[in-house]
């Protein structure tokens, strides 16, 4: 970095990072594992002032050309001196990884250098990058730094080989992070390549470590053993006042928080021998389509971009209107995070009309809930999904539905054909062939799980009719918690037979065979088929369904064999029905799980049910408790009633749905005291109503902090972004000052000149107060044309202003006159010999090793980059070089 200047930080942060290190056995240090008071094991203090060695020492075989500690000789010419190559496949202690990108690999791969720290002894500490180079596939790649020693080939001899010796583990056990990450229910907290996408690496003058990151982007603060110490800071917008710079992946956006989410709930079921991926499912007008109506004609006051806050079906909430459209899938347009691309099946809910159904195939959904089975089987029976002109893609040769296609279910068992989670409605969906009965449970008072919607027998949701629940006799109870399973099946029996929904509903039982048939075997025909029914009677009337048309009374229906063989295998999806915010009205999220997990799996069903929830507190239970029952986590936010003293006082808005804080007139904030945080999501954080119609997204993806200088005496870092913000004029990039003491943005600012060929930035280091170096790179890899190139900089002096350039190197032609790189490599690499070639996509870490040397590596997102190796298409190494300039830098 800066050894060669004798100042501050030279001297102490450099000794702290040397202290910091792990012993040198030339063995991997133990994961995290601190030496005396909490550091890493010393190993070996640097050289005087942090500079190299001795560089006087006498050649090989007594030559007198002096050598300087890295091997490169004084009489060496300009261009490559020395180079060091750790393979691709290496890897560290550590979890297994690579789950999304098909690697299954036992450990860490150490991969992904995005930045360098010499450390004065011989070697560096590297960053890594994010993991695997996206969000979506990086939940599962921990965030490290590691303690590297390259052996350079060089003229002087030279293994050309790197020794991995240990590594800092990047960790908040203090909580300093609020928004959701991976580990979020661990004690110590590791970081992910999908909470942080870490570019940058710099050491302030007392020895900690400042770190930039592109999903915010951030400035991350860590202690030297990688502990986090504050906040991420997050950068002030200079086109919005009091607002900050906003990247696709920003946490404090609705558009990028479903992932998070639903990450720390994989990785907490991970932790609990959970096998089963678990569901993402939401509203499916929070899909991102490309109707840029959004809401569907349900006006929920979020996206309605015409008529902001206009009132709804039960009066204007009052609440501030927001972007609908928050969870994208892999075909949805838009550069927001995928919630597929992150593995998670998407199954959305609740659509009744043919032609959403058919957009929501087209945009790859992994299952679609409807009140309408017979229009959801119509539509998948008719959907071509190959466009060869030939409907029933998604069918298998027995005309069923196959549900490794897509997965269709019938909500409450169609409601809008028969009376909701009733035996009829059940029978309605299996009817109509669907994978998957979707289906509703309370909790009577001795534990009995029953299908019922609400918690109130009298009650109905906002916006919709009274529930047409009723007694022959008695008055109804209030609560399902009030009374037995004999109550409610005793000899005056709750029914559940009112006709409430418009269209095909009906309760005529003639269209119930099944059901008339299942109830006479338990029942006085007099009470009717409309008996309010429990979890595990559902569990019995399927099996009583499968053997009703394979051998029984409808085994010469003409759809007999369709059936049972559909039912026999249809999956189960039982929603857990309580609220936080009312935690009095219904069982506790313990006595839901004991009760149903314990059921299901008495029934052997484990395979083939599910427990679904918009209370997150009742699935993360279950994954601790019944691993091997797969969890659904259901989004949404209607916010169609009041709040106020248009109802009755109520700060918040009881539709059942999760994304509502506790004072939905509130708003939710990015500050840590923040307690409005919704009930429903088990402490994840869930920015309510923050998105792109009010928070604009500026920052590209991976356009974040690429680039991190320090001042000598260490105290200013100045981030640069990587790429251009959107509505900044084309090509100019932004350097901003941070004081590391104050811990705050100065307001200094200056820009960088990006020139026309450059599509990112891939480092910014300073070598002295004002003269620092940028990598300027494109898209390429694998292309010796391509453009990789260093500039000279140097800011201006004052406030403001853009940064000169000057360009220093080719990083695609240098000189190898040493021939260090010929004969090396695999058959068909590219850019080896004279000149020698860095033809990679990503190369992100310059420092300046004395007057006239560089070290430049690559950032290879392994498995992902193919820049040397494209004869044999193989992923890329980690290459450490060293150039000798054909001038003095200082």
């Amino acid at each position: 970095m800066m050894r060669f200047r004798r100042t501050a930080i030279g001297l102490l942060a450099l000794s702290f990072l040397v202290a910091a290190c792990a012993a040198d056995d030339g063995k991997m240090g133990a994961p995290g594992a601190p030496g005396k008071d909490g550091a890493p094991g010393k190993d070996g203090a640097p050289g005087k002032d942090g500079a190299p060695g001795k560089d006087g020492a006498p050649g090989k075989d007594g030559a007198k050309a002096k050598v300087d500690k890295w091997g490169v000789s004084e009489s060496d010419p300009p261009g490559l001196v020395g180079r060091a190559v750790l393979p691709a496949a290496t890897f560290a202690p550590g979890p297994p990884s690579g789950e999304i990108t098909g690697g299954f690999w036992a450990s860490q791969p150490v991969q992904g250098f995005s930045s360098l720290v010499d450390l004065g002894d011989g070697s560096f500490y590297s960053l890594v990058d994010n993991g695997f180079g996206a969000i979506e596939n990086s939940a599962d790649a921990l965030l490290r730094i590691y303690r590297v020693r390259p052996s350079f080939k060089t003229s002087s001899g030279g293994s050309g080989g790197v020794d991995v010796l240990s590594y800092l583990e990047l960790r908040d056990p203090d909580k300093k992070v609020k928004f959701t990450i991976v580990n979020q229910f661990t004690q110590t907290r590791l970081l992910t390549g999908a909470d942080f996408d870490l570019e940058s690496l710099r050491v302030a003058a007392d020895g900690t470590l400042w770190i930039g990151d592109e999903f915010g982007p951030f400035l991350l603060h860590f202690d030297s053993s990688g502990k986090l110490l504050d906040p991420p800071y997050p950068l002030p917008d200079p086109q919005t006042p009091g607002q900050f710079v906003r990247s696709p992946q920003n946490p404090w956006l609705e558009e990028a928080s479903a992932i998070r989410v639903m990450n720390a709930a994989k990785a907490h079921g991970r932790a609990h021998g959970v096998k089963k991926t678990p569901v993402f499912s939401p509203w499916h007008v929070h899909v991102v389509d490309a109707d840029p109506s959004g809401n569907r004609g349900f006006n929920t006051q979020r996206d309605n971009f015409a008529n902001p806050n206009k009132p709804g079906p039960n009066g204007d909430t009052g609440l501030v209107a927001a972007n609908d459209e928050i969870v994208r899938l892999t075909k949805s347009p838009g550069s927001f995070p995928s919630i597929q691309a992150a593995g998670y099946p998407v199954v959305a809910w609740t659509v009744n009309d043919a032609a959403r159904m058919k957009e929501l195939l087209e945009l790859g959904v992994n299952g679609i809930i409807s009140d309408r089975p017979d229009v959801l089987y119509a539509t998948i029976a008719a959907y071509d999904a190959n466009k060869d002109g030939k409907p029933g893609d998604y069918l298998d040769p027995n005309g069923l539905i196959d549900p490794a296609k897509v997965d269709a279910q019938a909500h409450r068992g169609g409601r809008d054909l028969r009376p909701e989670n009733t035996i009829p409605a059940y029978e309605a969906g299996l009817d109509n062939l669907v994978t998957t009965l979707e289906m509703d449970c309370g909790l009577t008072a001795d534990n009995v799980p029953v299908m019922y919607h609400d918690r109130d027998f009298r009650g109905a949701l906002p916006g919709e009719p009274k529930k047409s629940r009723r007694k022959s006799g008695g008055a109804l109870p209030v609560h399902i918690e009030d009374v037995t399973f004999a109550d409610i099946q005793g000899a005056d029996p709750i029914l559940n037979d009112g006709v409430i929904r418009g269209g095909v509903q009906s309760n005529d039982p003639a269209l119930s065979p099944v059901s008339r048939a299942y109830w006479a075997t338990k029942r006085s025909p007099d009470d009717g088929i409309y008996v309010m029914p429990s979890l595990e009677q559902v569990f019995d009337f399927v099996d009583f369904y499968v053997a009703y048309y394979k051998t029984g009374a409808g085994k010469s229906d003409p759809n007999a064999a369709k059936r049972w063989k559909n039912a026999a295998r249809v999956r189960f999806n039982v929603e857990t029905k309580l609220d936080p915010r009312q935690p009095d009205t219904t069982k506790g999220p313990g006595e839901f799980v004991s009760a149903i997990g314990n059921l299901i799996a008495h029934r052997g069903l484990e395979d083939r049910a599910d427990i679904q929830s918009f209370d997150f507190r009742t699935l993360l239970q279950v994954q601790e408790r019944f691993p091997y029952i797969r969890t659904v986590y259901l989004f949404g936010d209607f916010s169609i009633c009041p709040t106020g003293l248009d109802a009755g006082g109520k700060s918040y808005c009881d539709d059942g749905t999760n994304f509502q804080p506790l004072d939905i007139n509130a708003p939710v904030t990015e500050a840590l005291e923040d307690t409005n945080n919704t009930p429903w999501m088990a402490g994840m954080y869930w920015p309510y109503r923050r998105t792109t119609l009010d928070y604009a997204v500026r920052a590209q993806t991976s356009g974040g902090f690429e680039g991190l200088a320090i001042s000598p005496d260490g105290k200013k870092i100045y981030p640069l972004l990587e790429k251009t913000l959107t509505g900044d004029p084309a090509g100019q990039l932004l350097i901003h000052e941070f004081d590391t003491v104050a811990r705050r943005y100065t307001g200094t600012r200056f820009t960088y000149p990006q020139s026309a060929r450059g599509e990112a930035i891939g480092e910014f280091i300073l070598f002295g107060d004002k003269k620092g170096i940028v990598i300027e790179r494109d898209n390429t890899q694998g292309d010796i044309k391509g453009w990789k190139r260093l500039f000279q900089v140097e800011l201006p002096a004052g406030t403001t202003g853009a940064v000169t350039k000057t360009e220093l190197l080719d990083l695609n032609a240098i000189p190898d006159t040493l021939l260090l790189s010929s004969g090396t490599g695999l058959a068909g690499d590219v850019g080896l010999g004279n000149p020698f070639a860095f033809p990679f996509q990503t190369i992100e870490s310059v420092l300046v090793l004395g007057p006239r040397l560089l070290a430049v590596t690559n950032d290879n997102n392994y498995p992902g980059s193919i820049g040397r190796h494209k004869g044999l298409g193989l992923p890329d190494d980690n290459e450490f070089i060293l150039i000798k300039l054909e001038r003095n830098l200082y």
